[in-house]
């Protein structure tokens, strides 16, 4: 059985390893750019309203400016537990299957619970490729979803006032 565990752990390591991998890419590649304007955002929020300006304009205007940020980084979340789910539930369904193979008479047949091992085993990793395999898609979802959130400017009512000027490296 300890054989069983250590080759499930080697399994769900490898798949964990390249979401770290893909996550780490990500971050570094879109949300750290949609952090830096974030701040940029903001920091124009203060220069806009100089000495003069009234700070409730300013904090509604840095509030403005983190939303895609925000957003962007919830909506990555979310498809990362929603892939954990995904593999959790189809690990699960393997050890389910596995269970309901066994009979009361098997419990001392060494070679017949080893079947039902390598059938678990074969089941988990099946459902490792599949979840390999919608890493890709996955990464697409988020990295699109972050252009959206970007080209919007967090604004989900379609509203395009004065706000959005800055944002992004855009002149408004």
């Amino acid at each position: 059985m300890a054989d069983l565990q250590s080759k499930v752990n080697i399994l769900t390591s490898k798949i964990e390893q390249e979401l770290t991998t893909m996550v780490d890419e990500i971050e570094r590649l879109k949300l750290r750019p949609m952090g830096r304007n974030m701040h940029s955002c903001i920091i124009s929020c203060y220069d806009k309203a100089g000495k003069a300006g009234r700070k409730e304009h300013i904090e509604q205007c840095a509030q403005q400016c983190q939303i895609p940020y925000q957003q962007a980084g919830g909506l990555t979340q979310q498809e990362i537990g929603n892939f954990q789910n995904r593999l959790q539930n189809a690990m699960m369904q393997c050890q389910n299957d596995a269970q309901a193979m066994v009979t009361p008479d098997m419990q001392g047949n060494e070679r017949k619970m080893k079947q039902v091992e390598n059938n678990l085993i074969k089941c988990i990793e099946g459902a490792v490729g599949k979840s390999k395999a919608e890493l890709g898609p996955m990464k697409q979802r988020i990295e699109s979803r972050m252009v959206a959130v970007a080209d919007n400017g967090g604004n989900s009512s379609g509203d395009s006032g004065a706000k959005k000027s800055g944002w992004f490296g855009r002149g408004g």
